[in-house]
């Protein structure tokens, strides 16, 4: 199904305001069936459409899906993601919003820390939930001579930190025009082709004002599949650069250059590093569909789970950190043997992301299962 941009706003759109009508009403019983799609098994493909065609019929919510094996309680551990203490009690992971629940009594309710015990149980209705039932000491650490006391235990994150946090702060996307407008190197202090550690550089371009910057390249445009519609141009991280005084041109060192740096790269500055822990699996509204369109790491040619992707989906399109979404393969032609012809036969699934960073047009996402087979261009929809 090709669906454009446009169309996706509006059925991102449409799709919010029902699902919104939908959580005020419905109930899920507490030994329901799942309906969710089989893994494998691509999911319908015009319900937006459904939905239009019959205002007045609303469909039911997907029930939360249980593992039949579920702990009634668990302790975390150091270590411990949401991701992977919401596969030991769903079969779908993206389900955690529907049966978290935020005790108020406990302090900071929305994080769970290593030591926490989570107990499972049923709500008056019947619907499942968890919950904080005991919340661990966490340990103090008082610094001197000021007066100023620090936690030693951080929340868990919803993904690995050590899968995305390069990206976090290392992944930067931007428009031609952007890219033109940024500060620039424009050479070194000894007429060098490439510059590396501890090397002087001139820059211009800005009123260089920070200590630090960093340093990037322009790299890949990202384009639409089909459309061919720019998106962005990704950058290529090379290092950092150290202000030792402002002027024009400005003069800087390099420092933890990661690739040879050239005349003509660009310079940023630092930005404040996202909290891991703000966002929690929950799936796109229904009918969203786009495209791999990058692998984050270059050193790598296979997508596999953790591998750090881009796809042609952003805030447009209502995506946030968090949102989780089905890769499938592409569809294929393949020759019948028997009644002679060709048929197509529809990608299969392969795997599930999950969104951590959101820019206009595109999303970084972070492949959390790979049960196949993951390539440039497969689709990502509404798991």
């Amino acid at each position: 199904m090709n669906i454009t941009r446009s169309s996706r706003r509006f059925r991102t759109a449409l799709s919010l305001a029902t699902a919104v009508l939908l959580g005020a009403c419905a109930q899920t019983p507490p030994q329901s069936e799942s309906t969710s799609p089989t893994p494998g098994e691509p999911p319908p493909a015009s319900r937006s459409k459904a939905l239009v065609a019959e205002p007045g019929a609303v469909a039911a919510p997907t029930p939360v899906a249980l593992r039949p094996d579920h702990p009634q309680t668990y302790t975390v551990v150091p270590g411990d993601t949401l991701w992977g203490i919401a596969q030991r009690f769903l079969q779908n992971p993206w389900q955690w919003r529907d049966i978290w629940r935020q005790n108020p009594q406990i302090r900071n309710p929305n994080r769970i820390y290593p030591g926490d015990v989570l107990k499972f149980s049923y709500d008056a209705s019947g619907k499942p939930q968890l919950e904080v039932s005991e919340r661990a000491e966490v340990p103090l650490l008082k610094l001197s001579p000021e007066v100023r006391v620090e936690t030693l235990t951080q929340p868990i994150p919803p993904v690995p930190r050590d899968a995305v946090e390069s990206f976090l702060t290392r992944a930067l996307i931007l428009s031609e025009a952007q890219w033109k407008g940024a500060p620039y190197i424009m050479a070194d202090d000894d007429n060098q082709v490439v510059y590396t550690d501890r090397d002087r550089v001139y820059a211009r371009g800005a009123q260089f004002d920070q200590p630090r910057y960093q340093v990037f390249r322009p790299g890949e445009e990202l384009r639409e599949p089909g459309s061919g519609r720019y998106l962005g141009t990704a950058g290529v991280y090379v290092g950092e650069a150290l202000l030792d005084q402002d002027g024009d041109p400005a003069t800087l060192t390099l420092a933890r250059t990661v690739a040879p740096v050239r005349a003509g790269d660009r310079l940023f500055e630092f930005e404040p590093e996202t909290e891991l822990y703000s966002f929690e699996p929950h799936p796109v509204p229904p009918d969203t569909e786009g495209f791999i369109l990058a692998n984050l790491d270059s050193d790598v040619t296979q997508i596999t789970q953790y591998s750090s992707v881009i796809i042609n989906l952003g805030a447009q399109e209502g995506l946030e950190p968090g949102h989780v979404l089905a890769i499938y393969g592409k569809d294929r032609q393949i020759e019948d043997p028997v009644s002679g012809g060709t048929v197509k036969v529809p990608g299969e699934r392969s795997g599930l992301l999950m969104v951590y960073k959101v820019h206009d047009l595109v999303s970084y996402g972070l492949v959390m299962q790979a049960e196949r087979f993951i390539r440039l261009q497969d689709r990502v929809t509404t798991p």
